[in-house]
């Protein structure tokens, strides 16, 4: 007739077993297996918002998502970069105040633009950010619109 109960007996018995020692040795194991790390609110709301396509690290794996990592930094070299960058539809309408989103922006150009972040840029500010973002892009051809921006500032930047 074969088993009718199967491992459920046995697996309630591990589990009595956990909860009378109070999961002693569990926690701590893990507590020591694992590093603990901190996020600014900028990495935790790009993590949230942006990376699943952007990619964690700001290299998209997907040829139409531009790649940030190494890159984005160039957005600041000239002022219509830097207001493309808070007016795009998906950050401009993202769902933070706008001193959050400034903080998040802040980590992407200067965090995961690395090198192409421009020696003397300056931080977005809530006050920026609120200002350009009540004017989001509609152009239907943003590709070559980003290409624009980026040969413009091709001869006015210098990265750091």
């Amino acid at each position: 007739m074969g088993r009718r109960f199967g491992y459920a007996p046995l697996a309630l018995a591990a589990l009595v077993l956990v909860a009378a020692h109070g999961g002693a040795g569990f926690a701590s194991h893990a507590e020591e297996t694992l590093p603990t790390r901190r996020f600014t609110s900028g990495q935790s709301n790009y993590y949230e918002f942006c990376g699943g396509c952007h990619g964690l690290d700001g290299a998209s794996a997907r040829r139409e998502i531009p790649v940030l990592k190494d890159h984005v930094g160039r957005f600041l070299c000239t002022p219509g970069g830097r207001e493309y960058l808070v007016r795009l539809p998906n950050v401009a309408f993202a769902p933070m105040d706008d001193e959050t989103l400034a903080q998040t922006l802040n980590f992407i150009a200067r965090d995961l633009g690395g090198a192409s972040y421009p020696a003397g840029a300056r931080a977005y500010t809530a006050a920026e950010v609120g200002r350009l973002r009540q004017a989001p892009l509609k152009a239907t051809d943003l590709a070559a619109l980003r290409v624009h921006i980026l040969e413009a500032g091709e001869k006015t930047c210098s990265a750091r």
